[in-house]
């Protein structure tokens, strides 16, 4: 549910992120008290009748009305304390209020919550109720014509002939949603099967424990035949109009009359609002002397001898029966005329669930309104997000050890905001929900800086390590990173004290509200987390696309350190503020870019630094998947590798822009075959409550490392075995490239027959399955960090793949590795075969496996900063290779483009 405070009804100029608006609390009490609604409730009331009503009373009064502009939905106007009158819409959705994306159950709820609760401006509860002349009793009440069974795993209610319903919301095809006045039970029932109620039809006739046409005889032998403590109702047949009473009670049949007061009933000096808040009130309280009603005779349901039903009959009842259209699905929520942007399966988590749970998510864009269902059969929405005060933000993988989630932060005042996660199976489904959402989330895309401009904000954070913080208070420590508080990023847990992470976390999007970052030190233990102390850096002191690697003090948290004990956190932040041109002022760029041989982005890479070469090798790669060349590019890259390398050892075994792009590529599009290949094998290995350590130096004096050896010889053949069945599910496209390195390695040195296997596990797993398994979180494969026993294991699982994927034993310094050179030995045909058949795909296959090209223009403007950043060595370079002189041109024409769009001239 959101945060407090509500949407302005139509042409108010309140604005709920003003700062103004204010809650304390984010949980709802079950019990919420309210002054009686007859004292607030106007029903029909116009906007301007209503600020003369309030404008003469206390500040703190209020009252809620009707919309006038949305139907369905109210309006609690409200007198504050500036003496100015503020209106705040409720939605009212299947008998669920909505004001700010917060969500009660009823009315009277609502404005207990403001009433006792919290605030509704800032230091302001709802204080003073102005009553309407005469109390208004406004609901719809229906009855049931025919009777109805409800569909499986839906919203219906079934219900009986005369059935009574208070209608909470007239929804779509036909349909009404109700509260059954006989069960409390609030549902779906189809409008044909009903009418209203009219003058002569009583209510309490569809009361179960009514019986409308029975006898005192009658009655006093059902009570005696149901037993002490039983009651039912009956009309009264000396006070017509009322109704009596009848309770056995000490074997003595007992009458109380209940009197009829307008729409009211009157019982020993107590008002009641219906019949049955007299007999729910009396089964609580005694009614006589240590007695209270315990069991409701009821009449056999509508029988043939009740003619008081014979009245409420259709005719054609089979074209009613017909004319019922499906009920199923969120498609009753919304009106003919809006539009569905997308709607599809989500999982969802909020601040208050430990678990991701899925739901049925529908986007509105007419109302902009994001609801989600329990599934796609539902009616009824489970909650909503109001759009217009939402913001997305990034969340890195390593949060929730899963990809493909978004953050989704709803703001309706300065002090309070409510948050869901949202995830999604693949990079592909979310890709398109964000891009759909950012349309409708105002608070994401911020102020234009130009006509035809979009302003985009990045931020990277490497965290590296804490000092001087007592060991004992982080054991196990780990790091949270946030954005405005909001936690988006988490590092692993280390053990022991002096940590060092390395982490990165690349956080792109970020919404233009976000004015700071927090890095968290945490101690882990048991799943539960202890504040240490955190930083926190307000972007506006970053300079834009500038690295800064600092050691920040901590700033404790309270009671946790005293004061010197603090500490610091080391890590480096590079925050980037990219004013995008449109994408046709880029087109000169793309040109020059995929030009055949690819002389200019060969030059702009050994012009950029090492650490601009992952943000240029993610840029490259999207640019050219745009026009599905991403496979050539990559192609090509690795030929130019190959052709400089002098010694087949070092074949890809440094980082080079080759080596960059391939990495980002197969953890782009390769996912689903390193699940298939080694989550099994990892699992297992966490699983595990010993180690299986084979150096001596690493082992104590009671471990068996016969057993170890064992222990770790069947994970190794099971990870084989996983991942030699795997083959199929490594993208077409990547087998592909695998096969032009085979090719390409083959042709240099005809003479070495492992080369072609080498050259391909080089990628495969040194940069592909190893990387997974030592780090099997950031790939998604557990939801949990690794124990450091369990890394250990993982770390030599992966050393043991690496030797055998290379074909080679282990070196003399490490003779205890001497226990798997059977395993390396008996496998390695295995190893050729299973590499030779992965790069068995001859040629390309457009479109199969291929990547999702993202923000084309965003790409396009790194690729122009970073030649913006090194223009003086490209026009250096220029003068001895003149085919750069069109980039350094066409980076000088845009820059001065993007300064005439924004004004600078």
């Amino acid at each position: 549910m959101a945060a407090d405070g509500g949407l302005a009804e139509g042409g108010d100029d309140f604005d709920p992120r003003s700062g103004e608006l204010e809650c304390t609390e984010k949980h709802i009490n079950s019990a919420l008290t309210a002054p009686d609604q007859k004292l607030w409730y106007h029903g029909r009331l116009g906007r301007a009748a209503a600020e003369d009503m309030l404008r003469d009373q206390e500040p703190g009064s209020y009252l809620v009305r009707e919309s006038e502009s949305k139907l369905g939905s109210f309006v609690l106007s409200y007198r504050g304390h500036n003496l100015k009158i503020t209106h705040f819409r409720i939605l009212a959705m299947c008998g669920d209020y909505y004001i700010g994306g917060r969500q009660f159950e009823s009315l009277s709820d609502l404005i207990g919550y403001y009433t006792t609760c919290s605030c509704l401006l800032k230091n302001e509860q709802l204080a003073c109720p102005v009553a309407p002349q005469e109390p208004v009793d406004d609901r719809r009440r229906v009855v049931a014509m025919l009777s109805y069974r409800k569909a499986t795993d839906s919203d219906e209610l079934s219900f009986g002939k005369g059935d009574v319903f208070v209608v909470q919301n007239e929804l779509e095809d036909g349909w009404l949603w109700v509260t059954s006045e006989r069960t409390k039970e609030s549902g779906l029932v189809p409008a044909p099967f009903v009418k209203d109620l009219d003058g002569d039809y009583e209510p309490v006739e569809s009361l179960p424990y009514f019986h409308s046409c029975l006898s005192k005889e009658e009655a006093v032998e059902k009570l005696m035949l149901a037993g002490e403590g039983s009651f039912l109702v009956r009309q009264s047949e000396n006070y017509p109009g009322d109704y009596s009473l009848f309770f056995l009670c000490e074997k003595d049949v007992r009458r109380f009359r209940i009197e009829r007061r307008g729409n009211q009933f009157l019982v020993g000096g107590r008002l009641f609002e219906s019949l049955d808040g007299v007999i729910k009130r009396y089964m609580k309280e005694e009614i006589v002397e240590g007695h209270t009603l315990v069991n409701a005779v009821y009449r056999d349901v509508f029988d043939s001898n009740n003619t008081r039903f014979e009245r409420l009959r259709v005719e054609g009842k089979d074209d009613v029966y017909a004319s019922i259209r499906q009920s199923t699905g969120p498609k009753l929520v919304t009106r003919t005329n809006d539009r569905i942007e997308m709607s599809g399966y989500l999982h969802f988590r909020n601040e208050k669930m430990k678990k991701f749970k899925p739901y049925y998510f529908v986007l509105n864009g007419t109302e902009n309104m994001l609801y989600f269902f329990e599934n796609e059969k539902r009616s009824k929405p489970k909650g909503l997000v109001e759009l217009n005060y939402t913001a997305i933000y990034p969340v890195h993988d390593s949060l929730f050890g899963r990809p493909n989630c978004f953050l989704l932060v709803s703001l309706y005042d300065n002090q309070n905001k409510t948050i869901c996660y949202i995830n999604a199976e693949s990079s592909e489904v979310i890709r398109r929900w964000v891009h759909i959402l950012k349309a409708s989330c105002t608070n994401t895309s911020g102020a234009p800086p130009g006509k035809g401009l979009r302003s985009l904000h990045s931020l990277s954070v490497t965290i590296f390590s804490a000092h001087h913080v007592p060991n004992k208070l982080i054991s196990h420590p780990a790091c949270a990173l946030s954005l405005n508080q909001h936690r988006v990023g988490r590092t692993q847990t280390c053990e022991g004290g002096d940590p060092f992470w390395g982490e990165e976390f690349q956080l792109d999007d970020i919404p233009s509200d976000v004015e700071s970052f927090t890095v968290s030190l945490v101690n882990v233990k048991r799943s539960r987390e202890m504040f240490i102390g955190s930083v926190t850096v307000q972007l506006s002191t970053l300079e834009n696309q500038e690295s800064v690697d600092e050691h920040y003090p901590m700033v404790a948290v309270a009671g946790v350190l005293s004061k010197g004990e603090v500490g610091s956190l080391r890590f480096r932040t590079h925050y980037k503020h990219q004013v995008l041109l449109p994408q046709a002022e880029y087109t000169s760029l793309k040109e020059l870019l995929i030009e055949e041989g690819y002389e200019n982005l060969l030059t702009l890479a050994q012009l950029c630094p090492k650490l601009e070469w992952s943000s240029l090798a993610r840029a490259l790669l999207h640019i050219f998947s745009s026009d599905r060349k991403e496979v050539v590019l990559l192609r090509t890259l690795n030929d130019h590798e190959i052709d400089k390398e002098t010694q087949v050892s070092t074949l890809f075994r440094a980082t080079t822009l080759a080596t960059t792009l391939m990495d980002q590529y197969m953890k782009l599009t390769s996912l689903e075959f390193v699940r298939q290949a080694v989550q099994q094998g990892v699992q297992k290995v966490m699983e595990l409550k010993h180690s299986c350590e084979l150096n001596p130096a690493l082992l104590d004096g009671a471990t068996d490392s016969k057993t170890n050896t064992e222990t770790l010889l069947a994970i190794l053949n099971m990870m084989v075995d996983d991942i030699f069945k795997a083959v199929d599910f490594c993208p077409v496209q990547l087998r592909y490239i695998c096969h032009c390195l085979q090719r390409k390695a083959r042709t240099k040195w005809p003479d070495e027959e492992t080369v072609k296997t080498r050259v391909v596990s080089s990628f495969i797993f040194l940069r592909l399955l190893g990387p997974a398994i030592v780090n099997p979180k950031s790939f998604s494969l557990v939801a949990e960090n690794p124990s450091e026993t369990a890394a250990r294991t993982l770390k030599l699982v992966a050393k043991v793949l690496q030797m055998l994927a290379n074909l080679v034993d282990a070196g003399p310094k490490e003779a205890f590795m001497e226990a798997v050179h059977p395993f390396i030995r008996r496998n390695r045909d295995r190893m050729v075969a299973f590499l030779d058949e992965l790069s068995c795909i001859t040629e390309p296959r457009p479109g199969l496996g291929a990547m999702s090209p993202g923000d084309i223009a965003r790409e396009l403007a790194v690729i122009h900063h970073l030649c913006v950043t090194h223009i003086g060595e490209l026009r250096d370079q220029s003068e001895r290779q003149p085919s750069l002189k069109r980039l350094v041109a066409v980076t000088e024409v845009l820059t001065n483009h993007k300064k005439q769009y924004m004004g600078d001239t």
